[in-house]
């Protein structure tokens, strides 16, 4: 069949879980359909439109703008609400409707509820999926709690409300949302009760991260990940003011390596002060997680799923996180990784787990067989295949 996808960012260079969720969809599911690609895309990104069409059949890109006062305006009082108005543009909105009357597309599916406004542009009859990488209104709500201040702290709740409503409404008007966890999809129906939802996780190219000999670095823990989101920030702030501090004095030899694009100055310093290594962008991460003998992740902000739990996994890594880290991912606690929740229990796991190589070898052995069973893309794919199905077998009895 024949799917058109619209993203508001392109999908290339894979290199932060927006991206790579984008760039794995359009890899796998090319093998058996026919693809269309219509995505914003930022002038540094357009070296990457030839690896793209090795995907898609086309490819049509229009410039991010980025945040103009106009935007910024309507995110805070009109609608769409939040970062959403940041990617709105009619004029993308009518590049989208030319695309699909050109193509005359099965199905239409927008990535991201930052793409959802466009749905009015779609109207061709064909049906249309929103994806929800998160339930935005969550992150919102999360990213409330931890604001500093006190005015600060209810706009972002009077903003995490407003972008609540709207996500509400127009799920409801989508022929399916798909999201990516359970939890997502708990969210999302509770607020849009009528709307159709199925889960789909975000998986892992296991083509690309998989076991390789390396020589383990003894103590050392790595975290992965795009630092450019304020989620983000948040949390790798606590993690190195907050717990690291409890795990040098539980283990002094254990050592920390932060790996990932948008460390800002501020939490650089931070890191250099507390002896913390930063190597900020890299063109692989796989290296870096080979030779760890522990991956990180603690979250106290964000949603949707930590792909970089999938990452580590896929590769026979051990990994160490918190509920919040593996909330969208079905594994069980103490098997396929290990899980511990306040500051000072996450640090007590991580010198524990430091300390024993045989407890490190079962989680990375019980880790990966999980991830081979139920994250690897190949076989995802195929769950997108059984909804397309459906969705285009109901339309058709409704059309005789």
């Amino acid at each position: 069949m024949k799917i058109l996808f619209v993203t508001h960012m392109f999908p290339y260079p894979p290199d932060d879980g927006g991206r790579i969720g984008y760039y794995n969809t359009l890899k796998y599911l090319s093998r058996r359909h026919e693809l269309v690609l219509v995505s914003l895309c930022s002038k540094k990104d357009e070296a990457g439109l030839e690896a793209m069409r090795e995907f898609c059949a086309d490819v049509v890109v229009q410039e991010d703008k980025g945040w103009s006062a106009s935007r910024l305006a309507r995110g805070v009082a009109g609608s769409p609400p939040g970062t959403a108005s940041r990617y709105f543009c009619r004029r993308f909105g009518q590049l989208l409707r030319e695309t699909i009357v050109r193509h005359k597309p099965d199905l239409v599916e927008l990535q991201h509820a930052n793409t959802a406004s466009y749905l009015p542009f779609c109207g061709n009859g064909c049906p249309v999926i929103l994806r929800e990488h998160n339930v935005e209104f969550k992150v919102w709500e999360r990213q409330a709690e931890y604001t500093n201040g006190i005015v600060k702290r209810l706009g972002m709740r009077i903003l995490a409300n407003r972008v609540r409503s709207f996500e509400a409404d127009i799920a409801n008007r989508f022929t399916r949302c798909i999201t990516v966890s359970e939890a997502d999809e708990r969210f999302l129906r509770a607020v849009s009760p009528g709307a159709r939802i199925t889960t789909i996780p975000l998986g892992v190219d296991t083509e690309y991260f998989f076991p390789v000999a390396a020589a383990e670095k003894p103590c050392s823990m790595v975290i992965t990940g795009s630092f450019a989101w304020k989620p983000k920030q948040h949390n790798l702030r606590v993690l190195l003011s907050d717990i690291y501090p409890r795990i040098r004095a539980l283990l002094p030899e254990a050592k920390l390596t932060v790996v990932g694009k948008g460390v800002t100055a501020e939490l650089l310093r931070l890191a250099k002060d507390q002896g913390v290594e930063v190597a900020g962008a890299v063109p692989d991460v796989r290296p870096y997680l080979a030779s760890a003998s522990l991956v990180l992740n603690y979250l106290e902000s964000g949603g949707g799923i930590a792909l970089k739990v999938l990452e580590a996994m896929a590769m026979r890594r051990p990994v160490l996180s918190n509920d919040l880290g593996v909330e969208g991912i079905a594994l069980t606690a103490g098997r396929d990784a290990e899980v511990a929740n306040s500051k000072e229990e996450f640090a007590q796991a991580a010198a524990r787990l430091l300390r024993d190589p045989l407890s490190r070898g079962r989680l990375s052995e019980n880790g990966y067989r999980f991830v081979q069973r139920s994250y690897a893309w190949s076989e995802i794919s195929r769950r997108f295949d059984s909804v397309y199905e459906e969705i285009l077998s109901a339309k058709a009895a409704r059309s005789a």
